[in-house]
């Protein structure tokens, strides 16, 4: 059984599309940023905004590679694809389904919760978002083995199409793009 992992930025979903994803499959499931706040004992906010950046991908990495199991569901930190070494792990244990939405997406999903993402809350705009986007999405195009596009979409709907990509990558190994 694959381990399918969630990539994409914040906003997109990926907690609560891995959550339906592995309730309906009776799969355990790992949120990374929790596994980290549970590692450090202290909010993500916190995290994010004190650690340096090599702590926090040490952290990353550690959270990784101690809480990955096969055939699980694991939501992938916004930032944990930077590195190289995370990037080799999750290709090397799993199938990658990154989230993908537009700036304009992410901000509308954010503005009731932004203060909580110390890497756009002082300058929360579109224009932050896709800049941090633009940043980010190298490093998911790189991982994903299927891109879901969130935007105009709803949960639901997101998560039926995880859900056949999962269902899909449980019968054969593959590459596919779903718009």
């Amino acid at each position: 059984m694959e381990t399918i992992y969630l990539a994409g930025f914040s906003g997109v979903g990926k907690s609560m599309v891995g959550k339906l994803l592995a309730s309906r499959k009776e799969l355990k499931f790992v949120d990374t940023d929790q596994k980290i706040e549970e590692k450090e004992n202290k909010k993500i906010e916190e995290i994010l905004s004190t650690y340096s950046d090599k702590d926090l991908r040490d952290i990353e990495k550690y959270v990784l590679q101690n809480n990955v199991e096969q055939g699980m569901i694991v939501s992938v930190g916004t930032y944990i694809p930077k590195d190289e070494e995370n990037r080799k792990l999750i290709k090397s244990t799993g199938r990658v389904i990154y989230l993908k939405a537009k700036s304009n997406t992410i901000y509308e999903n954010l503005k009731e919760e932004y203060e909580k993402r110390p890497k756009i809350k002082d300058n929360f705009s579109v224009f932050t978002i896709e800049n941090k986007l633009e940043e980010m999405r190298p490093y998911y195009e790189e991982l994903a083995n299927f891109v879901v596009e969130v935007d105009n979409k709803t949960l639901n709907s997101v998560f039926k199409e995880t859900l056949a990509i999962y269902n899909y990558c449980n019968k054969v190994k593959c590459h596919i793009y779903i718009k």
